[in-house]
């Protein structure tokens, strides 16, 4: 089997979480396929090249397409590469195409990407199948889209590499509370909410505590500025977006991960899934496919969506919790990583290709 695999996002030694999941979903790949080929973007900061590289990207997907056989195209990120495959597919209407549907392709966050949605629900409509993370947003998309369901399968975002994200041995100074967030800092991520919600948790409790904060975007000075307000520079410690091996000893620091996020469109959660792989319990909103794997008072608690307050009350309850009871929190959340084990993704991803490929 021969598989093309288009994508706008890929890692880069400058970024090399920008789109992590398209590369772990590609060594997937290899294992159905006998040969894999890639077109795929990295992150550019500056917009005139951005544009230009937009530009190349879209000719080679259009050429490719047109002049090359594949036995399936499988693209990440309908929105932005819409266009140039709908111009190759109306010249070839044999091209088996399979689209994996993520969070903004659904559920717009900037008006341009709303404008974009006339394409993603054409080239929906030419697609053989389409792949989404969760049950979640394969029943958003089906009433979006007017898709049939048997069209939409469901693949979790290439799974948890279980073999790299699991806990360590490692001497936790218990006389910190660690909270940790991992995320983009950016609209509706709810980094806002987590620093509030850790800071109203230090006023009520009055014990030290830290918050681990990974991750970087557009908003970073209003973070930086409200650490600031908040007065916790001397207890917030704050990474840029890490390699996978390096995030992992950092979610073994914690001893609860907050995933605060306000964001319909988010379709699975994976650094939920990460943290609870790590056998660290999850503090998340009850909301998109958040609420696929966090079970209330098993495996982590639900806060209120956008309140700060309910972060901090849930925080005092996993702390006021004992030993045995965060202990027995911690095993259920790493069991209930197990279903995201990558190896048996891998595995369901092989069999569903080979389905979709005849």
């Amino acid at each position: 089997m021969k598989i093309l695999v288009i994508a706008n996002m890929f890692p880069s030694k400058e970024y090399p979480s920008y789109g992590i999941f398209v590369k772990n979903h590609v060594r997937l790949l290899e294992e159905a396929a006998d040969k894999i080929e890639t077109i795929t973007m990295r992150k550019e900061l500056n917009k005139m090249k951005k544009l230009w590289l937009y530009l190349i990207f879209y000719c080679r997907i259009f050429f490719t397409l047109l002049f090359k056989k594949y036995d399936m195209v499988y693209l990440h990120y309908a929105s932005h590469s819409a266009f140039p495959i709908l111009g190759a597919k109306f010249l070839n209407r044999k091209i088996n195409l399979i689209v994996n549907l993520h969070g903004s392709d659904v559920f717009p966050e900037t008006s341009f990407q709303e404008r974009l949605q006339k394409w993603v629900a054409r080239l929906l409509k030419q697609a053989s199948h389409v792949v989404v993370p969760s049950d979640y947003f394969k029943q958003a998309v089906i009433k979006r889209y007017h898709l049939a369901s048997q069209n939409v399968l469901i693949s979790p975002s290439g799974g948890v590499n279980r073999d790299l994200f699991a806990p360590q041995e490692t001497a936790k100074d218990t006389s910190v509370f660690k909270v940790g967030y991992v995320g983009r800092i950016d609209v509706d991520k709810g980094w806002d909410d987590a620093l509030r919600g850790f800071s109203e948790f230090k006023h009520q409790s009055n014990r030290p505590a830290q918050l681990i904060m990974i991750g970087s975007g557009k908003e970073n000075p209003q973070k930086e500025a409200l650490i600031e307000e908040l007065g916790l520079q001397e207890d917030v410690r704050c990474y840029d977006l890490l390699p996978q091996e390096e995030l992992v000893a950092l979610y073994n620091e914690m001893d609860v991960f907050v995933f605060p996020s306000r964001r319909k469109g988010e379709s699975l959660g994976l650094v939920g899934i990460e943290a609870m792989a790590c056998g660290i319990p999850v503090i998340g909103s009850q909301i998109a496919g958040i609420q696929g794997y966090l079970v209330e008072g098993e495996n982590g608690y639900f806060t209120e969506v956008g309140n700060p307050y309910s972060i901090a009350e849930k925080l005092l309850e996993f702390h006021a919790n004992s030993e045995e009871e965060k202990e027995l929190l911690s095993q259920n959340a790493f069991d209930s990583a197990i279903p995201y084990d990558q190896l048996q993704v891998q595995k369901d991803m092989v069999n569903m290709l080979a389905v979709l490929a005849k």
